[in-house]
C-alpha cells in the first residue's frame, strides 16, 4: 500500500469555493491529467457512484475504474475505487487565516493490479507522480477560481 499527504494553502479563498471547483462534474477531466472521461451515476445529495477512464501509462494504457465520491459540503470530498485499482482519495477543507487549507491524503495499492510484480516498482517515484498530479490539480483549482472572479467582476465604466 502506498500512502502519502500533501497540504496546501490556498490565499484569500473560501472552503465553498475551493469545494465548488473541486465537485464540478464538467471540471474534474481538466483538474486530474491523467482522467480521459468520467461518468456520474446514481447522484445523491452527498454520494455519486462514478466510473472513470484513466490513463495509466504505456503497459496498461486506459483502464476503467468504478468507483463512489462521497462529499460534505464544503469540508470533504472522498473518492473510493476498488477495482482494478484500489485508491482512496480524501480532500479535506478548513478555513484558515486569510483562507482555505487543504489536507489531501492519498492511498493506492498496486497488487491487484500488477500481482507480485508490484514490489518492484519504485514508490518514491509513484509518490513523485502523484504528488505532481495533484499539485496540478490544486494549481488549476486556484486558476479556476481565479478566471470565475474574474467573470463575475463587473465591468468598469
Amino acid at each position: 500500500m502506498i500512502k502519502f499527504t500533501l497540504k496546501k494553502h490556498i490565499a484569500y479563498t473560501a472552503p465553498q469555493e475551493v469545494f465548488e471547483t473541486l465537485s464540478e462534474p464538467e471540471g474534474l477531466k481538466a483538474l486530474l491529467p491523467r482522467m480521459r472521461k468520467i461518468e456520474f451515476k446514481n447522484r445523491t445529495a452527498h454520494k455519486a457512484d462514478v466510473v472513470m477512464h484513466i490513463a495509466i501509462g504505456q503497459m496498461f494504457g486506459v483502464i476503467r475504474c468504478e468507483g463512489q465520491l462521497a462529499w460534505v459540503e464544503p469540508e470533504s470530498l472522498t473518492f473510493k475505487v476498488q477495482s482494478p485499482l484500489p485508491v482512496e482519495t480524501v480532500w479535506k477543507l478548513t478555513p484558515a487565516r486569510n483562507g482555505t487549507d487543504v489536507h489531501i491524503t492519498m492511498s493506492l495499492d498496486l497488487v491487484p493490479l500488477l500481482g507480485p510484480m508490484a514490489a518492484f516498482v519504485p514508490t518514491d517515484i509513484v509518490i513523485e507522480m502523484m504528488t505532481n498530479e495533484i499539485k496540478h490539480a490544486m494549481r488549476e483549482v486556484e486558476a479556476r477560481i481565479q478566471r470565475t472572479r474574474a467573470q463575475n467582476r463587473p465591468a468598469a465604466a
